[in-house]
Formats: C-alpha cells, sequence, structure tokens
C-alpha cells in the first residue's frame, strides 16, 4: 500500500466546470461526490452522454435517441444526430498563436479567426478543383503550425477524411500508410526545423507521389518550383493559394469519418483506425473542459508532432472557448527548459508534455525555478509514458505543491484516454486519479476476474463510449480489429497496458502489456524496474526486456549511463532488490550509447523484445532511431 502523501489538493471546487456537471445531474445519480458521478456515467450510459451533450453545450441536432446497441464493439452513440466538427471548432471566434522553435523570445505570431477562415475557405478551393467530395481521402505532411491546422479543418468541412504524418517520418513510413487511403490531395512542406537544424524534405515528397498514384493535387509549403511532380499532378503554393471556396457548415452524421490515425501494428502494415468526427468531438471535450477543467479564456498548448494523437486531441481546445497555443520544433532547444520559457512567455494556463521529458529536465539538474514565476499556469498535463512518482514529486515541488499535475493515458486506438486527472480529487504521485466519466475500466487478471487493490493485470473497458474507432481502414469484415481490441473477451475492450488499482481508488500503469517480462511465471512491469531506478542521477535512460535464456527466461537491463563500472552494475542490482523484488533484478545489465524509441518519444520495447526473442522486428519504420537496435542487438547475440 503507498504511504504517499498528495502532492497536490483541490481547492476552488466550485469554480470546474467537473463539480458544476457534478451538481446539474444530481436529479440522475443522487450523489455528491466524484464517486458518484464516475459510478452513474458507467452504469447508466444513456442518462450520462445525453446529459454530458447538453451540458457541453454542443453544436448540433441531438436526436432522440443515446445510445443504438449497447454491446462493444457494435455500438453507435446519438444515431439520430447531425452534427458539424468544422461547426464546433470554429463557434467561439477564439485566434490561435504559433510560436516556432527558432523564434527563442517565444512571442510568436498569431492567427486571427477571420483569417483562420480565409486559409480554410482557400483550402476548400484546392478540394474542388480537385473534385474532393464527402468520403475522399486527403493527407498531408507538414510540421506543427497555420498550414496543417487550416488544412484540417478544411477537411472536416467537405466530409472528407484526413490523415496526416509528421516530417521527419521516414518515406517508408508515409508510404506505408497514405498508400492504403488512395488519397487524392497532398500538402506538405519542402523542409522542417528541429534541434537548431533544418531538414530538407523534397525527395520524400517526390517519392509519396511516385509511390501513390491516386495523388491529383500537391500544395507546397516552401518553393513548389523545387519539387518535381509526375505529370498530371497539379502543383500550387502555399502561400499563393488565392482561389476561396465559401465555407458551408454541412451538418453529418455523428459517425461520420473524420479522419484516421494510426498505429503500428504487431504484424503487417500500419492500422489504420477510423475515428468518428461526433465521438471524438465529444470524448475530447469531456477531457479537456471536465478533467483538466480547461475554461473559456485560458491559453493552452501541448507539445506534439502532428504524427502523435494528441495533435489530433490538441485541435479540439478551439472548440472549449481557450485560445489554442501551438508550438512548432524541438522542446529542448536551445535547452531542455524551453518550453516553460515559452508558457511564461504565452501565459499558459495549461501546459502539455511528455513525461519523458520531464524526466529528462530532471535528470540534467535543471530547476523549473529558473525560468521564474508563472502566475497564470495551473495545469501541467502529461501522457506519452507512465509519469513515475519521484518525476511527479519533483515537479509538485518545483511549483512548491500549486500546479495541479494531470497526466492521463489511452491512446491512438480510442483519439482519447481511458484514465487520468481529476480536479475533485488529492493527486498522489505515480497514480492517475482514476477513470476518466464514462470509461467502465477495469483490470482483469487471466481469467477475466477483476483484481483488488496493487493487484497488477490487463486493463481493460467493459462499456461502450463515443470514441471507439469504426474500424481499422481495409478490414471490412472487421477481423483485424476484432482480433486486435477484443479477442480475448467478447465484448470488452482490451487496451494492452499492464495496469493495478491503488487504494486511493486510482490507477497505474506498468507498462505494455505485450512488453510485460514473465520470469518463472511471475508478470514484471518494466516501468516498476524504471522507478526503481529513479534517483539514480547517473543513468539518463533504461529500457528492460525477458530474453529466452537457460529453459527460462532472464531479464536483460540496456542503460544510458555515465558510469558503466562493475561496480556501478551491481550497486543498480542492488537498488533494484530493495526497491522491487529479487525476482526484478536483471540477469543481464549492458550499457549503450542510445535507445530505441518511436517518432513519439516512446520506448519501444516490444522492438527490442523481438531482437531479444529472435524475431523479425515488427514496424521498423515507426522507429524514429532504428539504427539504435544494431548495438542491442550485438548484446543480446554474442552474451
Amino acid at each position: 500500500m503507498s504511504q504517499l502523501a498528495p502532492a497536490w489538493t483541490p481547492h476552488d471546487l466550485e469554480a470546474t466546470a467537473l463539480n458544476k456537471f457534478l451538481v446539474s445531474t444530481k436529479k440522475f445519480h443522487g450523489g455528491e461526490t466524484a464517486a458518484d458521478l464516475q459510478r452513474w456515467s458507467v452504469e447508466k450510459p444513456e442518462e450520462f452522454w445525453g446529459a454530458l451533450w447538453d451540458f457541453l453545450s454542443v453544436i448540433g441536432e441531438k436526436g432522440a435517441r443515446v445510445l443504438q446497441e449497447s454491446a462493444l464493439p457494435d455500438s453507435h452513440f446519438f444515431p439520430d444526430a447531425q452534427v458539424s466538427y468544422l461547426e464546433n471548432l470554429l463557434h467561439p471566434k477564439t485566434s490561435v498563436t504559433l510560436v516556432s522553435e527558432s523564434d527563442l523570445t517565444n512571442k510568436g505570431s498569431e492567427l486571427t479567426h477571420a483569417e483562420l477562415k480565409e486559409n480554410i475557405a482557400k483550402m476548400l478551393g484546392v478540394f474542388r478543383e480537385a473534385g474532393v467530395v464527402e468520403g475522399d481521402r486527403v493527407v498531408s505532411i507538414l510540421p506543427i503550425g497555420f498550414e496543417v491546422l487550416s488544412f484540417l479543418l478544411a477537411g472536416f468541412g467537405v466530409g472528407a477524411t484526413v490523415a496526416g504524418a509528421s516530417p521527419e517520418f521516414g518515406d517508408s513510413a508515409i508510404i506505408a500508410r497514405f498508400s492504403q487511403l488512395e488519397p487524392k490531395v497532398l500538402v506538405a512542406t519542402t523542409e522542417y526545423e528541429w534541434n537548431g537544424k533544418v531538414f530538407d524534405r523534397r525527395e520524400t515528397i517526390e517519392r509519396v507521389l511516385a509511390e501513390i498514384p491516386s495523388i491529383t493535387h500537391l500544395v507546397v509549403v516552401g518553393n513548389p518550383k523545387e519539387v518535381n511532380a509526375p505529370s498530371g499532378v497539379t502543383v500550387s503554393a502555399w502561400r499563393e493559394l488565392s482561389t476561396e471556396e465559401p465555407i458551408t457548415i454541412t451538418r453529418r452524421s455523428f459517425d461520420h469519418p473524420a479522419y484516421v490515425l494510426f498505429t503500428s501494428g504487431t504484424t503487417g502494415v500500419p492500422k489504420g483506425l477510423i475515428h468518428r468526427s461526433g465521438g471524438v468531438l465529444l470524448k475530447h471535450l469531456l477531457e479537456q473542459k471536465l478533467h483538466c477543467d480547461i475554461r473559456p479564456g485560458d491559453r493552452v498548448s501541448f507539445y506534439t508532432t502532428t504524427g502523435w494523437m494528441m495533435w489530433n486531441w490538441e485541435i479540439s481546445i478551439l472548440a472549449t472557448g481557450a485560445e489554442l497555443v501551438l508550438f512548432d520544433g524541438s522542446p529542448s532547444f536551445p535547452d531542455v527548459l524551453r518550453l516553460f520559457h515559452f508558457a511564461k512567455e504565452q501565459r499558459l494556463t495549461h501546459l502539455g508534455l511528455s513525461a519523458r521529458l520531464l524526466d529528462v529536465i530532471k535528470e540534467s539538474g535543471r530547476s523549473i525555478k529558473e525560468v521564474g514565476v508563472m502566475p497564470n499556469l495551473r495545469t501541467i498535463m502529461v501522457t506519452g509514458s507512465p509519469l513515475s512518482a519521484s518525476t511527479a514529486q519533483w515537479v509538485s515541488d518545483q511549483f512548491d505543491g500549486n500546479i495541479f499535475l494531470a497526466p492521463f493515458s489511452g491512446g491512438t486506438d480510442i483519439a482519447g484516454s481511458f484514465t487520468g486527472p481529476n480536479p475533485l480529487l488529492p493527486y498522489f504521485p505515480g497514480e492517475m486519479q482514476g477513470p476518466l466519466l464514462g470509461m467502465d475500466v477495469d483490470v482483469f487478471d487471466e481469467e477475466g476476474r477483476s483484481l483488488g487493490v496493487d493487484q497488477m493485470g490487463e486493463l481493460v473497458c467493459k462499456q461502450p463510449f463515443p470514441s471507439v474507432p469504426l474500424g481499422i481502414w481495409g478490414d471490412r469484415d472487421r477481423a483485424r480489429f476484432t482480433a486486435t481490441y477484443f479477442h480475448t473477451w467478447p465484448g470488452v475492450w482490451v487496451h494492452g497496458d499492464l495496469t493495478s488499482k491503488t487504494e486511493h481508488g486510482g490507477i497505474i500503469i506498468h507498462g505494455r502489456s505485450d512488453a510485460t517480462l514473465n520470469i518463472s511465471g511471475v508478470r514484471i512491469g518494466t516501468s516498476e524496474i524504471y522507478s526503481a531506478l529513479d534517483g539514480i542521477s547517473a543513468i539518463t535512460g533504461a529500457l528492460a526486456v525477458a530474453q529466452p535464456w537457460d529453459g527460462d527466461q532472464r531479464i536483460v537491463l540496456f542503460l544510458i549511463s555515465k558510469e558503466t563500472s562493475a561496480d556501478f552494475t551491481a550497486e543498480v542490482k542492488t537498488v533494484i532488490r530493495k526497491r522491487t523484488s529479487p525476482r526484478h533484478v536483471p540477469g543481464a545489465i549492458f550499457y549503450v550509447s542510445d535507445l530505441p524509441r518511436t517518432f513519439n518519444g516512446k520506448l519501444a520495447e516490444i522492438a527490442v523484445a523481438d531482437v531479444a526473442h529472435g524475431r523479425p522486428v515488427r514496424n521498423l519504420a515507426s522507429l524514429a532511431n532504428p539504427e539504435s537496435l544494431r548495438e542491442i542487438e550485438k548484446y543480446l547475440i554474442t552474451s
């Protein structure tokens, strides 16, 4: 049982939207607490989601029914509704600010609401010329910026299905994704900025055009004369677009496909998950307005790239009435405190970033206090990987316990989260405060039984929710979709996270269950090992996998460390044994110069597990630094 004290306790509860929702729905649940609200939200989903639509003031025609078919994965919310994602995003007349990596003043540039609409109208003109109609696909290779935002919103307006890739993605990764969709229009940049360097992407654009003949129109952010497009492809420069198509708001079904988000599959091509426009809108507004307490007039930024689902989450901030502030480039250029300097200058109320970046800042020995007072900042949102207890406590101490730490966990699969923050409850380091409203989250053992406190098992969701994807692109009989999420227990979403409940009603994510270490029949979460290493300042990176060994399996731990001596190795093993158990102690520790990560910054544990088991590495194209596997492979093969 945890002995940790809360790092933050609620205050000014009456001002939070979540408390107002609790009070306004008392006629349904009759309760007084966050637990009463959560219980009602999963026991009476029709009442809950219907009341939520009204409370959030979703623009559109709600229809008479809230839920059609109550079993996963065949449920449909608001089957009679008519809603426009674009209309909801444009309704609050807020501006958008963009700060680029090279702008060290962090002052940025502003796009007014009127200018955003003008950009959308110009993009709609391109779509009209390309013959894009409802149901067609349009794609982009763009960094964070006004262009990609305008492109997305124009796609929503015309009823196209939109997909994007971040410009740092490799050619094969982009082609593997986009070729499935047979898009008509590509909007792409000729270069992007990262860590003080500019990278040329002209060859990538040319290869994508050569490999995907369905693309008939290219819009270039940069100089279009520098791109050799195949004959028959109409090429335009973003800065020279002039033809405008009037913005017409068309309300479509709640399940109309807004965009496709790609996630790596265990085998085969990347999975293209098809997301419902109404479903993601309602889910995002729930998470942003209620759980993150984003209010009209707030200034909000979540650091992301366009290849991470947090970009799609971030654009929904437009519908909250808050001002959207974007950052393009490396979050640690020119130093690891960059995003906090950015937050201070932009007077952010909410800053979102990855747990890994917070780890890096802590490990660097720098202090966020160096940035100075940030009187506007009240919430730090965190995702991407589990936020360890030690890093969470460190961040809280940096703000003298006055910052609401809001870690959440979900994924590309649902374009949102299962578990996360709750501004009505204390925050305990290392935990998330519990399931989000409407998410019937549980932890199952291998027999499908609900586990108690401090018992690790599979994170599952037992009831439907609006952002369950329509399916996987090209998976007409839904066989791949079912096999991915519903293969273990019919009607129960299995997310693939190794999870446990806490005595506070919270949730801890211990890592991906498909990367779980099974040593002599005992399941061990990799995050337990990583947490044990917290506080060893010499270590700046760690990755653990199980390797077949002498008829069983052993734990192999790869470390990035300033210390590599035999004495230090023995010290690491002693620390792990004391803080966890003898079963957690690695059979071998190797020191490497880098660890493989995805483009989103997540440790690629499964890729290393493939190497350890002598399997082909799955979805190698999803790794940002695949060359790091070569060094790891040498140790695994020769040791």
